[in-house]
């Protein structure tokens, strides 16, 4: 699901912006592109400082949508951004959380998305 064209644009670095649904609506966060960890085709693992919001969004049965993209730096060498959809939890204590942990050390969690989707919206 997370092919070679969507590797290229998260291996730059810019906003990876992150949408969950609770209580209050559209809830939107962000981290880096760099902070993303590809553990397999299908499953994104980042660090969480705080989003205590989109943690209890997604306790709640709340699926994440995020938007990567990148101006330069692509496969194909034009500017290119995917909408990638799935479910999400956010995991403490766990060995994908402990991975998180070595290369972040202020993590208080991580956050695990497992893909379901990914859609090209430029390029």
């Amino acid at each position: 699901m997370i092919n070679a064209a969507v590797r290229s644009v998260l291996a730059t670095e810019g906003p990876a912006t992150f949408m969950t649904v609770g209580e209050g609506g559209p809830h939107l966060v962000a981290t880096w592109q760099s902070y993303l960890d590809l553990l397999d085709d299908t499953t994104i693992a980042f660090p969480a400082g705080g989003f205590f919001v989109t943690e209890a969004n997604l306790k709640a049965g709340s699926t994440m949508q995020m938007v990567v993209g990148a101006k330069t730096g692509t496969l194909s060498g034009k500017p290119q951004g995917y909408r990638i959809s799935g479910t999400a939890e956010v995991q403490t204590g766990t060995e994908i959380h402990q991975r998180v942990k070595a290369k972040f050390p202020w993590c208080r969690a991580a956050v695990v998305m497992r893909v379901t989707g990914v859609e090209k919206i430029h390029g």
